[in-house]
């Protein structure tokens, strides 16, 4: 639930970013899992910054406007629109339009905004008001900017950024290399070109002739079933929270596993299935556990350096409520390495492609269904425009993906106190928070107790 600090905030009009320099007008294809129905949606991302009394720049809103018009030379199909084709594939309309672009002033220091309760964190204060342009659920698909972004200048002379993607554009980590190369342009505006060059690639997931599903894929509702659309109420009607596991919590988490090699996915993601069944399901129903395998760099054919189109798989582990939660909580860290072990192969995603062209692009099955995304690698924090490291970076809110509550993304943390971690942001109904709260602190309570004791 969002912290009660309100603050005067004065937003200006929209603005159009174009490319600096002309770009091809083209059309550019999209893969079977880039305008898969699971993925049409939109992800929100917020960096902090504080003031930055030797910086020569005085404006980031100018400084980082006329950067975004340079990278989006390199970046072109980003200030395009996507297009809906005869056969509902969508495609990239390469056009030029551009990008949406506000900036903003806000009568607020960033120590005021570090002193709310639990730090600066989502779920985040007027959050409307530090990107008015958010985009909730798969509205503004097609026929609409692909990037949505607003720089929000503090009384202290520090600012906040935070912009939006549409997802079938690209994953978190093509907009983690996005915004790295607008940094790049913010530090060195005589740049010739981003340190990674973006690339295209799509092509590469192309599906076969004729398609071959070789794999079950659980994770995606049967042929012919009918779309289910949310709207912006169902997704704020849910409360928001975030979850702080320190490093302490994670390795209690791990002992309790008996398994030294346990990821901390692994861990984190089995803690929080547990607590999310326990708290809203019945113990007689059957739940899913979606796992985003990201197969840029381990599959083949390999994607080029620079992909920053989606590439994720989603394996499924499936268990009956009352199992998944009476059982220990190894049970539940075996059903996730079982499903994630069970597509480590070429043709598990050649197959997601194929079923996705033969079923129309399907989307997930949602009853039920939970994900747990780690963005914990991906330091958004550590992107720097001149102002230092910011003090938050990553994922914005929880309430994204297809589904109101189903996913829950994994951002890395370093509380006020210094203490390092991972941030998971939830979405519920407000009535089962705290009982959510409570699962996961009886999950890490419990590996404390279990935890080995020296005898000295």
């Amino acid at each position: 639930m969002a912290p009660q600090l309100n603050f005067p905030a004065h937003v200006g009009r929209p603005e159009l970013v174009r490319p600096e320099t002309s770009t091809p007008r083209e059309f550019k294809y999209l893969s079977n899992i880039d305008d898969q129905n699971g993925l049409r949606n939109h992800l929100p991302f917020v960096h902090f910054y504080p003031p930055n009394r030797s910086s020569s720049v005085q404006d980031p809103a100018l400084m980082i406007k006329e950067a975004l018009a340079k990278v989006l030379v390199y970046y072109h199909p980003v200030a395009g629109r996507l297009r809906n084709s005869d056969d509902g594939k969508l495609v990239v309309d390469c056009c030029g339009e551009g990008v949406v672009f506000r900036e903003a002033n806000a009568d607020i220091t960033i120590t005021q905004l570090r002193k709310m309760d639990g730090g600066l964190k989502p779920p985040f204060p007027m959050w409307d008001r530090l990107l008015v342009d958010d985009i909730w659920g798969s509205y503004l698909i097609t026929d609409s900017p692909l990037l949505h972004m607003q720089v929000t200048r503090l009384a202290c002379g520090g600012f906040i950024l935070a912009y939006t993607f549409n997802h079938c554009i690209c994953d978190a980590y093509g907009a983690y290399l996005f915004i790295t190369a607008l940094s790049e342009f913010c530090l060195d505006p005589n740049l010739k070109a981003p340190s990674t060059l973006p690339s295209w690639g799509r092509e590469i997931l192309k599906p076969r002739t004729p398609p071959i599903i070789s794999y079950p894929h659980s994770e995606y509702n049967p042929p012919h079933h009918p779309t289910i659309t949310f709207t912006e109420t169902d997704f704020k009607r849910l409360a928001q929270t975030s979850i702080f596991f320190s490093h302490s919590n994670i390795s209690a988490i791990k002992n309790q596993l008996n398994e030294h090699k346990t990821s901390t996915y692994h861990a984190l993601a089995s803690c929080l299935w547990r607590a999310r069944t326990r708290a809203l399901m019945k113990p007689n129903s059957v739940t899913r556990f979606l796992i985003p395998v990201d197969t840029r760099f381990q599959y083949k054919p390999s994607l080029p350096k620079g992909y920053y189109g989606s590439a994720l798989l989603f394996p499924c582990a499936i268990s009956k409520a009352d199992e998944l939660t009476g059982k220990p909580i190894r049970y539940a860290m075996n059903l996730i390495s079982e499903a994630k072990r069970g597509v480590m192969g070429d043709e598990h995603r050649n197959s997601v492609i194929d079923f996705l062209e033969v079923n129309g692009r399907t989307g997930f099955h949602i009853d039920g269904t939970y994900v747990v995304s780690d963005m914990s690698r991906l330091r958004f924090d550590n992107i720097d425009f001149g102002w230092g490291p910011a003090l938050f970076g990553g994922v914005a809110r929880a309430g994204t993906g297809p589904a109101p509550g189903m996913l829950t993304p994994l951002v890395g943390y370093k509380d006020e106190e210094g203490v390092e971690g991972v941030l998971a942001l939830v979405s519920l109904p407000l009535e089962s928070v705290d009982r959510f709260r409570m699962e996961v602190k009886k999950e890490i309570d419990s590996a404390t107790w279990l935890k080995p004791r020296s005898a000295l």
